[in-house]
């Protein structure tokens, strides 16, 4: 995900007559089925949302947003254009007006995530054919057709905010780089974004901007990156994901052996009754939920580092770090944890939260004896009760796993780490429908409230892990042809605490055979103490336990 979004609680309440949800299938364009859900009372997902329905409010967004666009170094960046596409769903009427266009309805938890942009870049040694790309991208959006066409939020009516099928197009551009591909850049830093389109997130929100977007950087003696954007309003990286595994697969003429994405937002676990803000707020209190201010949550991310442009509550490019944590000190990290029956997600989750929890507290603020919550990101999806795999849209909530004391556990007691987040970990898988259910009204209710503590999310003092590795392992999957990629640079979320797959080493071993990649994200105050090359190795898990 892209991190909680900062909804404000506005003063009026929009009626909301129908819930229209419908699925749009390869040779169904357009097509609807609707579904009432009754009359809810929903308030708009938030402040920035809700200025867009103002049109002057929309003129000046747009005058912020130059500087957002000059700032922005994948259009900027230094190469010569070989071609710009617009790619299209076909058979189907392209760049419909926006007020013509059929409308995919977003859930409320969907346009609370408008600001946040997830991104992907990858390595391929064999240079890509971008015929083969562009056919493949146009067959692919036959059965995503939203991801050709533009948010519109600017309706008061909460049900009809969405995507307009527009059909604008999905722009794919290519450039020629004076690159050698093993001078690439291996981790996402200020110069990897040169492989991106990346469009402001405000420009996405005002419907001015596309959703997806796909750059092909040609290299210097031969090999490509393919560098990809997509709008966090329209799903989460698993659907982002997703989208990309069926777009590499028809490349080779083969449909997602998962089937077609399922757009439907009535799946989502919704409130039976009506309800109001205030009963929102007092369901909240009863699940220990806190309310807290917008503003002052804002101006706290502000003052620890995050930026609202162009990124959004994002600590700044190149702020992160990537830490490996190899197969041998994964397996004494497993095995210190209490080896068999503890899973690696468990026993890693555990680590990060021992070690950044003595960073955090010599150097970050934290004293001994202070809480220093641990947060996980749980998926709706898959199970007996759970969402459609390839359900598209935001359907992972972070909850509250653990709040521990700085200073409670030996610097080797990994075990009793462990103990003290199994219990949350557990509370997580099982009641996630109903974490789903309350994120969803808290963004229709316009209630800026969290199962954890928002405010040291957004400070940086909590520890927010987030376990990616089997879904980012299908990046290495994206075969258009010409191989896999090399490597693969996961998106640049807002997790404090981001697991993906270890990168393969050419010829000797593939992605996820030698442990993990923990990318680490906090403060830039304290991301100077984590540089720091024995807290880079006790993160590593080397000579730890």
């Amino acid at each position: 995900m892209g991190g909680p979004a900062a909804p404000l609680a506005l003063a009026s309440s929009l009626p909301l007559r129908s819930k229209t949800a419908f699925t749009t299938r390869a040779g169904s364009h357009g097509k609807r089925s609707h579904q009432s859900r009754g009359t809810l009372l929903v308030r708009a997902a938030g402040a920035f949302t809700k200025l867009i329905e103002i049109p002057v409010a929309r003129g000046v967004a747009r005058a912020l947003m130059v500087p957002a666009r000059r700032f922005m170094d994948g259009a900027d960046a230094a190469g010569t254009v070989l071609d710009a596409i617009d790619v299209r769903v076909p058979d189907a009427d392209a760049r419909l007006p926006l007020e013509l266009a059929p409308l995919i309805p977003l859930s409320g938890y969907d346009v609370g995530e408008v600001p946040f942009v997830m991104q992907a870049v990858m390595y391929y040694r064999d240079t890509l054919d971008v015929g083969v790309l562009e056919r493949a991208l146009r067959d692919a959006l036959a059965a995503y057709p939203l991801l050709a066409g533009r948010l519109d939020l600017s309706d008061v009516d909460a049900s009809r905010k969405g995507v307009r099928l527009t059909n604008d197009g999905v722009p794919l551009r290519v450039v020629r780089s004076e690159l050698n591909f093993d001078a690439l850049p291996g981790d996402f830093a200020a110069e990897s974004r040169a492989f991106l389109d990346y469009e402001p997130w405000i420009d996405v929100m005002l419907g001015g901007a596309p959703v997806f977007t796909a750059k092909v950087t040609q290299l210097r003696n031969g090999g490509s990156a393919l560098g990809v954007c997509m709008s966090h309003a329209v799903s989460d990286g698993q659907g982002f994901v997703e989208f990309l595994v069926a777009w590499s697969l028809r490349a080779a003429g083969r449909a997602h052996p998962l089937g077609d994405p399922v757009f439907d937002r009535a799946l989502l676990p919704a409130l039976d009754r009506d309800i109001t803000r205030d009963e929102v707020l007092d369901m909240l209190a009863e699940e220990k939920w806190e309310s807290r201010d917008p503003v002052m949550m804002l101006g706290k991310a502000v003052v620890a580092g995050r930026t609202l442009v162009p990124d959004f509550l994002r600590f700044p490019p190149g702020n992160r770090v990537m830490i490996p944590v190899r197969r041998a000190e994964l397996d004494a990290i497993r095995a210190a944890a209490g080896g068999d029956g503890v899973t690696a997600n468990e026993a890693l989750s555990a680590h990060a939260w021992l070690q950044l929890s003595q960073i955090v507290g010599a150097d970050g603020g934290a004293a001994i004896g202070d809480v220093l919550e641990h947060v996980t990101v749980v998926s709706g999806r898959g199970g007996k009760r759970g969402l459609p795999e390839m359900y598209f849209g935001n359907a992972s909530v972070g909850v509250k796993t653990g709040a521990l004391e700085v200073g409670a556990f030996a610097s080797d007691d990994l075990a009793g780490v462990r103990d003290a987040l199994r219990p949350g970990l557990r509370r997580a898988l099982m009641r996630r429908e109903k974490f789903l259910k309350l994120t969803e009204a808290t963004f229709r209710a316009g209630v800026s409230a969290y199962d954890f503590d928002i405010d040291a999310f957004m400070r940086g003092r909590c520890v927010w892990c987030n376990n990616l590795t089997t879904i980012y392992l299908k990046l290495y999957e994206l075969d258009f042809g010409t191989g896999r990629p090399e490597l693969a640079l996961p998106p640049e979320l807002n997790d404090i605490v981001q697991i993906q797959c270890s990168r393969p080493k050419r010829g000797t071993r593939e992605a996820g055979e030698d442990g993990v990649e923990m990318f680490v994200n906090l403060p830039p105050n304290v991301m100077e103490k984590i540089r720091a090359p024995e807290a880079m190795a006790k993160l590593a898990g080397i000579g730890c336990y």
